[in-house]
């Protein structure tokens, strides 16, 4: 039997499960993605409490025998809780989005605690100072690269030549930007021409290394065209819709 004591994690999901049971996705610091069984959580609050929120960042203690198929939670106790989120319809639509994001493009019991904590940086940056969309690139961008799979931005991701200012197109199951010569070959639907002032913004984002606590992204001319590149990037690797960036298109569309 494996046993796990005090492990930072963070809730990506949670089902119920019987009568009283959930079963919750993890990412933990040091482990990774995890499922765990949480026996009796919805009635105990000694064992678990608040330390099954989402947004919050909880010490959990969990065991797990050879060949199961998933661990068993024994306790969650909160440490940083970002729930105020819940109460903002933006600041939870963006928290909701990397909380996917890392659900689904992520394997399990992978580790990587920059990942984690990249996560977590989102969170105290939503709560600190609100919703950015710039920030949401850079967070999408920083994930990808901790994956290995950042987008090809300065170089054609079929041919490797240099590209030029005109004549871009992107492709998604390429990873990234081609020239124009490729692009007429290429057979997938997802190709699209993109302008240079969007791949100057998504290279600028990929630059930053932090999260920007600022909007010196936001409201850029080229940060739609930014914005629709990296979704069907994102839709490529995860091969489905995600539920939040529906979310997030309702809220724009009710401003």
């Amino acid at each position: 039997m494996r046993s796990v004591e005090g492990e930072p994690a963070l809730v990506l999901r949670r089902t119920e499960y019987g009568e009283s049971d959930l079963v919750v996705g993890l990412y933990g610091r040091s482990l990774g993605k995890i499922t765990a069984l949480a026996r009796g959580a919805r009635k105990s609050r000694k064992r678990f409490g608040a330390g099954l929120g989402l947004f919050t960042i909880s010490e959990v203690s969990l065991q797990t025998r050879p060949k199961a198929n998933m661990w068993t939670l024994l306790t969650a106790q909160p440490t940083q809780s970002y729930g105020e989120l819940a109460y903002d319809v933006a600041g939870m639509a963006h928290g909701s989005y990397g909380t996917e994001l890392v659900r689904e493009l992520c394997a399990d019991e992978h580790s990587d605690p920059a990942l984690f904590d990249l996560l977590v940086n989102l969170y105290k940056s939503l709560a600190d100072v609100g919703p950015k969309v710039g920030r949401l690139r850079v967070f999408e961008l920083r994930l990808l690269a901790e994956l290995g799979l950042a987008p090809v931005l300065t170089r054609c991701a079929s041919c490797d030549t240099k590209l030029g200012d005109t004549g871009m197109h992107w492709v998604p199951d390429k990873g990234g930007v081609v020239c124009e010569r490729c692009a007429a070959v290429e057979l997938t639907t997802g190709v699209r021409s993109i302008s240079a002032e969007a791949i100057d913004y998504l290279i600028t984002a990929q630059a930053l290394v932090q999260l920007p606590s600022g909007d010196a992204l936001d409201g850029l001319p080229a940060a739609v065209e930014a914005r629709q590149a990296m979704l069907s990037l994102l839709y490529w690797h995860v091969g489905k819709p995600l539920k939040s960036v529906e979310f997030i298109a309702k809220l724009r569309n009710k401003e």
